[in-house]
């Protein structure tokens, strides 16, 4: 349930946002390279079930293990578990940016690109660990011992 729902969840709020977009912007094959933010969301429109597959894959070898990890610990142990996921994903996004940017763009457009990133990637960890946050077992309380009058 932790591998799969917390995903989907991100991918739908994504998916509900790329068709909104795509119906006042039409999306077409030639839009994905251009390096912009309507070309990010065409590669999602386009490619969405292998970024679907890749989102499973990073959830259950990476992220499920973690928080297995801190499941039974404190609010804080959660918190940085959840912030190195996050900056992790940053530096990636940072890196995909850079692979994607056209230098001929300038370092501004850089820097917009890899802040889009940034966010988007943002957006999702965050949707996937309230997810998973919603997801956690609660604590079970033991039923309390009738007291037998003798």
């Amino acid at each position: 349930m932790k591998v799969f729902f917390p995903p989907l969840v991100g991918f739908v709020v994504f998916g509900i946002i790329v068709l909104l977009q795509s119906m006042f912007f039409p999306i077409t094959v030639g839009d994905m390279s251009k390096g912009n933010l309507h070309a990010f969301m065409a590669c999602f429109y386009y490619f969405w079930p292998l970024y679907f597959v890749i989102a499973l894959l990073t959830q259950g070898l990476i992220v499920v293990p973690i928080w297995r990890f801190v499941e039974t610990r404190s609010a804080i142990a959660k918190d940085t578990a959840v912030i190195s996921v996050c900056l992790l994903y940053a530096l990636i996004a940072v890196g995909v940016a850079y692979l994607i940017w056209d230098k001929q763009t300038g370092y501004l457009h850089f820097a917009w690109l890899a802040t889009m990133m940034l966010m988007i990637q943002l957006i999702y960890w965050i949707i996937n660990f309230f997810v998973m946050l919603l997801l956690e077992d609660k604590v079970k309380v033991k039923p309390r011992k009738e007291k037998t009058s003798e």
